[in-house]
């Protein structure tokens, strides 16, 4: 083989070996491609508040919302923009007070999916580190335990919810902390039950290359 060849050839080797290297930071990550991350249940969580309205006004409750898994699927959009393709989450078994609707209660089979956000905002302190906020239509999906007795529910129509999410990490691994607050009303059947103060917080971190 002549020298020429050799050359050739080597230099090729070198830039298949490059091209084929790990990211080195996140933003270098996010441009590669979509990134999946896996919610941490243990470290998420948030609470809502329930009433019900009764002959002498309303009752109210404060319930805590447990999360049992969820995943985030992010990408580097244009003008380094976050771009989120998906955030899904499944909630624990919700225990309504008693004094909302005059028996045990629970909401169950709950399942958030924020609808794929515009008009994110990014801020990038560092190539492994960004904050970003956006406004997210969410899909719920759930049904109704009294009693023993499971009914599902229909699909509410909910406003849009304020998102903050925050990333860290390095090429090898990304940390995401996504925290949506949603004052005020936040879901009501026929003015007689309300779910009020959407908090609530998720940890997630990808899955190793």
């Amino acid at each position: 083989m002549s020298l020429r060849a050799t050359l050739l050839l080597a230099f090729a080797a070198c830039t298949n070996n490059s091209s084929s290297s790990p990211p080195d930071t996140v933003r270098d990550r996010l441009e590669t491609g979509q990134t999946q991350l896996v919610v941490t249940a243990a470290e998420s969580g948030g609470s809502i508040t329930a009433r019900r309205r009764s002959g002498e006004g309303w009752v109210t409750g404060s319930v805590e919302l447990t999360v049992k898994s969820g995943e985030l699927a992010i990408h580097a959009g244009p003008h380094g923009a976050i771009a989120i393709d998906r955030i899904a989450i499944d909630l624990g078994p919700i225990a309504v007070p008693e004094s909302v609707f005059g028996h045990d209660a629970q909401l169950t089979d709950v399942h958030l999916e924020a609808q794929p956000p515009t008009g994110v905002v990014t801020a990038w302190t560092g190539d492994d580190e960004a904050r970003a906020t956006m406004q997210a239509e969410l899909a719920l999906a759930w049904s109704l335990t009294i009693e023993g007795k499971t009914s599902p529910l229909g699909a509410p129509r909910l406003p849009a919810v304020p998102l903050e999410i925050g990333l860290t990490g390095d090429g090898s691994a990304v940390r995401a902390g996504v925290r949506a607050r949603a004052p005020g009303a936040f879901w009501s059947w026929a003015d007689l039950v309300k779910l009020e103060d959407l908090n609530l917080f998720l940890t997630a971190t990808t899955v190793n290359l």
